[in-house]
């Protein structure tokens, strides 16, 4: 199966690939961490009760991508799914995606199965090994499920542990919104210029990358309209995806593969322009995988890393700026806007606070503005188209 080809690309987009998406391994890291407990702070999203509702469900997906006869290609995979319940609810959540493994997969030996060369690992515990290093406990009547799906012969001790570190980072409890200021033009925020740039999904969609609510959705973390934790019976990724491994890998595929694709939009180029003119100055921090900023030829900082000691990064924002301004960011997850504010900056977010999704519009507020911010409803690509009118 591996490496596994994805889909043909142009010699343009091969190159491209080359420049500028492979690390010093010859490799592209797709990865992602998502941590989802009951807890009294998030008590609305998971329906945290007393101490007896302590479900938990860590998920990581770490693939690496290469090319093979012109093929962006799978060329390793990981996923790792923990599941932590009451056990009665871990004995129904195993049951469902058992029978999908047994169906297509060979069991090899206890509880280690095989298609082709793609690996499944099925452990349960009473108390998780790992559980020590998070310094937590559990009610007597919990256990957990693992299940570790990776390529043959890879080696996925490093990342195991790394996610285990990672999960111990600090419980980000969303921050409480307060009353930004809403502005109505571009020229209430001149005298806040240049500014340094903090670029959230919002400019990635523009360029026809899915927004992250749909990796959410996809690996099951949260539902994006309820806003809930998904747990137990609900969690049905690894039900669905041991009833077609191949194709669920393929489509897994699809987001990096539409970052490559993707193309700089109008507004990317105005945003190069403005930048070589001075208007927008420093390295552009970005939560974005896309490296349109970096094909531009700007200098990026990528902010979404998964080590424990770099998960919040220590900004040094450019002297020249007076202010920051985030396109797209919905929450500060990695205190980049903190960060400025305690730098003295002006903290400007430009966001419509809207999406549309099935021709229905659903209000998406940024998260936690302060008092001292600015808020511009406009796009990314209609404030771009603003900026090129602006005289400064």
């Amino acid at each position: 199966m591996f490496p596994l080809k994805i889909e043909k690309l142009s010699l343009e987009k091969e190159e491209e690939f080359k420049k500028y998406f492979l690390n010093k391994n010859n490799e592209l890291i797709f990865e992602g961490m998502w941590f989802r407990n009951q807890r009294k702070e998030n008590a609305w999203q998971s329906n945290y009760v007393d101490k007896t509702t302590q479900r938990r469900r860590y998920f990581h997906i770490y693939n690496s991508y290469c090319t093979v006869d012109n093929f962006f290609s799978l060329k390793t995979a990981y996923i790792y799914v923990s599941s932590t319940l009451p056990r009665e609810e871990n004995e129904k959540y195993m049951n469902d995606f058992l029978v999908p493994l047994k169906k297509n997969f060979t069991e090899i030996s206890k509880n280690v199965f095989e298609m082709e060369d793609l690996c499944v690992y099925v452990k349960v515990y009473d108390c998780h090994p790992k559980n020590k290093l998070a310094n937590i406990t559990f009610p007597e009547n919990y256990n957990t499920v693992d299940v570790i799906i990776a390529s043959k012969g890879y080696d996925y001790q490093k990342e195991y542990d790394r996610m285990w570190e990672h999960s111990t980072k600090m419980f980000r409890v969303p921050g409480v919104r307060q009353k930004p200021t809403y502005i109505n033009s571009l020229e209430e925020i001149k005298e806040f210029l240049p500014a340094q740039v903090e670029m959230g999904c919002g400019p990635s969609i523009d360029a026809g990358i899915d927004p992250l609510y749909v990796m959410h959705e996809t690996y099951k973390v949260q539902n994006h309209h309820k806003k809930k934790f998904y747990f137990g019976s609900e969690d049905t990724f690894l039900k669905v995806f041991f009833s077609s491994p191949k194709e669920k890998l393929i489509y897994f595929s699809q987001t990096p593969l539409k970052c490559l694709k993707a193309q700089p939009t109008e507004g990317y180029e105005t945003f190069k322009d403005l930048y070589k003119k001075g208007v927008f100055v420093g390295t552009v921090l970005n939560n974005n995988f896309d490296r349109l900023i970096k094909r531009q030829n700007i200098p990026e900082l990528i902010l979404r890393t998964y080590q424990k000691d770099n998960y919040i990064q220590n900004i040094n924002f450019d002297p020249k700026a007076k202010s920051l301004i985030t396109f797209g960011c919905h929450a500060d997850r990695r205190q980049v806007e903190k960060q400025a504010r305690e730098h003295g900056l002006k903290v400007i977010f430009v966001d419509p606070e809207r999406f549309i999704k099935n021709g229905v519009e659903e209000k998406y507020l940024v998260e936690a503005p302060m008092d001292c911010d600015f808020v511009y409803n406009k796009t990314f690509e209609e404030v771009m188209e603003e900026f090129k009118k602006l005289k400064i």
